[in-house]
């Protein structure tokens, strides 16, 4: 049958349907069943799977039942639309859900069946490459909240998370998207993976037994979607997507003109010390280095408009009360830098439960905590409570924060926690009560976050494109500036009512560094990271560096001029 630009083939024996487009050339053989497999045991489908076929004007439906050797009932519906192919499966019976698998899954007797593809090309919405944006089809590819840059072979905490999009291709002149649909309360997973195989692919979603069905459940909805011109392309109609099924949350914030000043964040100061001394980055967020920061700053001309005092200020991470033998007086030194027309973000850690009571936690098989609890109320008051010191005229009277660490998001079937959200709802959860806290503290205030994700944009004003990573010595010069145009490419596409906090840290050379000056300012809100010089190659910053800064932070400051006076007409 005919769809809009491409023809459907049923196999209904097999239950799968082939796709090709109208010049003949195959794209998918994508597989009518899905697996749930849950804690009790793996998701089979046994016996026949009966089709079923409905057939409207430009539109073919297809219902397969499933035996399954876990639930009671399982049935996959698969809309096939010209724009669009939809996917989803109602399982009923009860059961707590590990792996999902979607577009593939388990029948006996020939084991997991993924659908067929001819795919050359993918493309991930989260960076956890230094120089790659492209992939070839065969290389797996992971988007979620959890991931550790410290950690091996999990170093894919830069988006977290980033889109429920991948890209691929099978031959380049088009791009497809593999999109996920749901409401953030639904989004009850850790992970969405693309798990391919030669000659074929599957998706997953980790669910680590922490969702529990007794009755029916329905699967987020897939969207295959059609026709876009790159990858990129494929991301705005992924947003598209969201906002058509009304998935996408509605911001209430009001967008000040304080967030589009430039920023300067100390963090890379720190390293830069660090690196020269041999001294820890974290003991030297302190009062002293601050105030040597900004002024030597100061006496090259360059006055950041927005201060961000980074890790670790605070005497512990969850209670967020500073570190008396760093700061003597962080109340009356965010007042010297409002005096001086400047703001303050605060740099505030996700998940950390240091200085956190027990039953604010999530704990481990062993009753150890290993992460806040969003859903508990301990650790809501406790949250709220540091919120509302750090902004509150009252407490330090701060003007927002830098969140970061999203990526640590608790991970486990075993781990122990208040209420039925887990993974992305989780988090959300967790932001949620940090965002609605801060704004009811201080309506103005700027919440920054590196959370590029449409579910995520009623709890973040600006993304950050988050750090740098070093690539080989081979690596062709310029890599640094390509790849961060990348992420703030995937940022435009999906979430173009935020800012965009372009980071800066860690730069792998001084070299590297002045390429990324010169491009910084036309991807979002310059943010510089270092005073003294770099850290990773130790370059000792000349007046010509200065130089640039400034160079790059007044065109910055013109492009914005001329977009308010655009805005105005």
């Amino acid at each position: 049958m005919r769809i809009g630009d491409y023809v459907v083939e049923v196999n209904t024996t097999k239950a799968y349907a082939a796709v090709h487009g109208t010049d003949g050339r195959p794209w998918f053989a994508l597989r009518l069943h899905a697996s749930l497999d849950t804690v009790g045991g793996l998701d089979e489908s046994y016996g026949q799977i009966v089709v079923e076929e409905a057939r409207h004007p430009g539109e073919l439906v297809l219902t397969s039942t499933s035996r399954s050797t876990v639930w009671d009932s399982r049935i996959t519906t698969v809309r096939f639309l010209p724009d669009r192919i939809e996917s989803s499966t109602t399982v009923t019976g009860s059961g707590r859900i590990t792996d999902m698998h979607l577009l593939g899954g388990r029948r006996t007797p020939r084991g997991f069946l993924p659908s067929g593809s001819h795919l050359v090309q993918a493309y991930s919405p989260n960076p956890d490459h230094p120089t790659r944006v492209l992939r070839d089809a065969l290389e797996p590819a992971t988007i979620g909240p959890c991931g550790e840059g410290s950690e091996p072979g999990i170093e894919r905490w830069l988006f977290s998370p980033a889109p429920w999009c991948f890209a691929v291709t099978p031959d380049e002149s088009q791009w497809f998207g593999l999109s996920l649909v749901a409401p953030i309360d639904e989004q009850t997973f850790t992970n969405y993976n693309y798990a391919p195989v030669t000659g074929g692919f599957s998706l997953r979603l980790d669910y680590e037994g922490q969702t529990t069905v007794d009755g029916s459940f329905r699967t987020p909805l897939l969207v295959v979607h059609l026709g876009g011109k790159d990858p990129e392309d494929v991301l705005v109609r992924h947003r598209t997507l969201l906002d058509e099924y009304g998935v996408v949350p509605r911001r209430t914030a009001q967008k000040q003109d304080w967030w589009q000043g430039t920023i300067f964040c100390g963090w890379g100061a720190q390293c830069a010390i660090s690196a020269r001394t041999g001294e820890a980055p974290q003991p030297l967020a302190t009062q002293v280095n601050y105030d040597r920061f900004l002024n030597r700053l100061a006496r090259q001309g360059i006055v950041p408009q927005t201060v961000v005092v980074d890790d670790k200020w605070q005497e512990a991470y969850a209670t967020c009360r500073p570190d008396p033998a760093k700061w003597t007086d962080l109340r009356g030194w965010i007042a010297e830098r409002h005096e001086a027309g400047q703001r303050v973000l605060l740099w505030w850690k996700a998940w950390d439960e240091e200085g956190a009571p027990a039953d604010a936690c999530i704990l481990d098989a062993d009753g150890n905590p290993v992460g806040l609890d969003p859903e508990s109320p301990a650790c809501r008051a406790l949250i709220a409570d540091a919120v509302e010191y750090m902004l509150s005229a009252d407490g330090l009277d701060a003007d927002g924060f830098k969140i970061d660490f999203t990526a640590r998001t608790p991970s486990g079937s075993s781990l122990k926690h208040s209420g039925s959200r887990w993974g992305n709802a989780l988090l959300h959860e967790q932001l949620r009560l940090v965002y609605d806290t801060a704004k009811r503290v201080k309506p103005e205030a700027l919440v920054v976050t590196h959370t590029p994700n449409p579910a995520f944009i009623d709890v973040t004003d600006m993304i950050r494109l988050n750090d740098v990573l070093r690539a080989a010595d081979t690596a062709e010069p310029g890599y640094v500036a390509r790849h961060m145009t990348y992420r703030a490419g995937v940022v435009r596409a999906t979430c173009p009512e935020l800012g965009i906090d372009t980071d800066g840290w860690m730069m792998p050379s001084h070299a590297e560094w002045r390429e990324y000056l010169k491009i910084q300012h036309g991807l979002g809100v310059p943010a510089l990271y270092y005073v003294d010089g770099t850290d990773t190659d130790r370059h000792d910053f000349g007046p010509e560096d200065f130089a640039a800064i400034a160079d790059s932070w007044r065109s910055f400051g013109a492009a914005a001029q001329e977009v308010v006076a655009e805005d105005s007409l």
